[in-house]
């Protein structure tokens, strides 16, 4: 389902329906996943519809920016060391529009075929309301639908001389980037500063290669999505997460 698709067009799978047909002067864009029916009017031509994955904060609205990660076992890092793991991620829809010659698309509709789950990280009186996942961890990178998961590559690293008990780990969407082609992935890192608190953030540039918007990594060329917290024009955000309440 993720692509570039020109005008009228008409695509299902999973369950959803997503299609755009002509109507008078302008563009009708259906879309249907269940129960759940959207219908909007495009008015102008030359527009071209982008699906792909993006950031998992936007359903069913935007509560929070930022998304909890629970582990599924617990893992323990020497003080110094640095590993690499993979954990799963849920993945939501993003639908857009794009006028030739603009680079800047505009968000169309987002869909989530995973279900909803919220919690808190840090104390009930300031603490900070998160999207919840739980994940295994992986030695190597898991096959998942691509439609619900996508798959990141998280680094950790133990700056502290003290061995690290981590549970999970909490991320901002606002530096989400994500790549996708047949799966769905993202790179992350985690930094131990001591026994309470860590620093996630995520990589900004392609790996492994020289080409603007797309990542080259295990032999494999993946696209760098659309997403909808990236496309906003806001001053300063936070793109990292500073865990100040333990990991």
């Amino acid at each position: 389902m993720y692509g570039y698709y020109d005008p009228p067009f008409s695509v299902e799978q999973e369950g959803i329906s997503i299609s755009v047909e002509k109507t008078g002067d302008g563009w009708v864009y259906k879309r249907t996943f269940g129960k759940d029916e959207v219908e909007k009017l495009i008015l102008g031509d030359r527009k071209r519809i982008i699906i792909n994955p993006v950031e998992p904060l936007n359903t069913p609205k935007e509560i929070t920016p930022n998304l909890l990660i629970e582990f599924e076992k617990t893992l323990l890092l020497a003080g110094g060391e640095k590993k690499r793991i993979f954990l799963t991620f849920p993945v939501e829809i993003g639908v857009f529009i794009l006028e030739n010659g603009n680079k800047s698309p505009q968000v169309l509709d987002v869909l989530s075929l995973v279900r909803q789950k919220f919690t808190l990280y840090g104390e009930v009186s300031n603490g900070v309301v998160c999207k919840h996942w739980k994940s295994g961890l992986y030695s190597v990178s898991p096959s998942l639908n691509p439609l619900q998961e996508g798959v990141m590559e998280l680094t950790l690293r133990n700056t502290s001389s003290d061995w690290a008990s981590i549970s999970k780990a909490v991320f901002s969407a606002y530096g989400m980037k994500l790549y996708y082609d047949g799966d769905v992935f993202m790179k992350a890192r985690m930094d131990i500063l001591n026994r309470n608190t860590a620093e996630t953030g995520f990589e900004m540039q392609p790996i492994n290669g020289e080409m603007k918007g797309y990542l080259v990594k295990d032999q494999k060329i993946r696209k760098e999505a659309f997403g909808v917290y990236g496309l906003r024009k806001l001053g300063f955000v936070p793109l990292k997460f500073y865990m100040g309440w333990g990991f």
